[in-house]
């Protein structure tokens, strides 16, 4: 009997799953192959089920010498266009030649949420970052989801899912690390998040634990022994110079701090980390009012916003649910019942344990 692969990573010895250190003369994702020193792109293929299929635009640049594959994966929300344009400039710079290991870019996770400039939800209704791992029997969510889950994480060592603020989110940077218990897991993780360079670090207990039904894309990758991260940089539909540079950047960092290429380090040193934090849901349908925004310090109870019905009538106050940092908050007037207004998150220097 074989074992897996292993990869050493700040002192952590990692199973790598799959085999992907050990099948380092080709590449391939989907239909897309790249093979040492080569730079491919192409489309990984998602096939028609009960409503139509799609194509998603991937990028492998597959190094001279092993070492860990890295995941890129943006746009898994449509209007979160920040991560695309960052994973583009680092098509641009990658080099092959000069990489060790592999680097794997899925440049926008969901086309036609892109191409439709559509807010959280595909076309079956279903929020992608929600489905994972997905079913290729579902509808086209589902169906994404599983290509991914099969196709990228599966192939990958590291991943890391970069968004930022939906069209409707006015959203400060940050990170998330999720805590899993697993010692290695963990420190590989938060190591990636702080080599990222965001300096405000959400810690995260809560994701699912069953392989199953992982939800997201990150909780994916780590409920299969891969470390992941989730960073989060610009919004409100956005392609400012400083949103899409700091992914870009910390992708860079990234790399370096996995060895697999030199590139600028802009690791975080004295990190704010984020506990608890907490998702302020919309009680109703309405018009949403917000007097507060991004990186504003809250007390407990302190007005977030107003809900009106059509007419202007307000239906709803909003408050905080405990002192903190806003994060993000909804920067735009239409909101349904139960969807996001507002995520507020208490601020601390100290050391989070694990």
């Amino acid at each position: 009997m074989h074992s897996a692969p292993r990869l050493l990573v700040m002192g952590f010895l990692l199973a790598v799953p799959g085999g992907a250190l050990a099948e380092h003369a080709l590449l391939r994702v989907g239909e897309v192959e790249a093979g040492p020193g080569q730079k491919v792109s192409g489309y990984l293929r998602v096939p028609d089920g009960a409503d139509p299929g799609t194509r998603i635009p991937v990028t492998l640049v597959h190094g001279t010498k092993p070492g860990p594959v890295l995941a890129l994966v943006a746009g898994t929300h449509g209007y979160e266009y920040a991560p695309v344009l960052a994973l583009q400039r680092l098509r641009a710079r990658l080099d092959p030649a000069g990489l060790s290991g592999s680097v794997i870019l899925v440049h926008f996770a969901n086309p036609t949420t892109f191409y439709g400039r559509r807010v959280y939800y595909s076309p079956d209704g279903k929020n992608l970052n929600r489905v994972f791992p997905g079913n290729p029997a579902g509808t086209i969510s589902d169906r994404i989801a599983h290509a991914i889950t099969t196709e990228v994480i599966e192939r990958a060592t590291h991943v890391v899912d970069v968004h930022c603020g939906d069209g409707n989110e006015s959203l400060r940077p940050y990170a998330y690390w999720q805590v899993t218990g697993d010692p290695a897991i963990d420190e590989a993780g938060k190591q990636m998040v702080l080599a990222f360079g965001l300096d405000h670090v959400v810690v995260d207990r809560e994701r699912p634990a069953d392989p199953a039904r992982t939800m997201y894309t990150s909780n994916t990758a780590v409920r299969r022994g891969k470390p992941a991260i989730t960073v989060e940089s610009g919004g409100l539909g956005s392609t400012d110079e400083a949103s899409v540079r700091r992914l870009e950047a910390g992708a860079l960092s990234l790399m370096a701090h996995l060895r697999m290429l030199d590139a600028p380090s802009v690791r975080v040193e004295r990190p704010l980390w984020i506990e608890p934090a907490r998702v302020v849901a919309s009680p109703a349908t309405g018009v949403w009012h917000p007097t507060v925004d991004q990186k504003d310090n809250v007390a407990a109870g302190a007005l977030l916003g107003r809900l009106t019905d059509p007419f202007g009538d307000v239906i709803h106050e909003v408050r905080a649910p405990f002192a903190g940092e806003v994060l993000y908050v909804v920067a735009t007037p239409p909101v349904s019942e139960g969807e996001p207004l507002a995520f507020v998150g208490q601020v601390t220097s100290d050391d989070p344990k694990p």
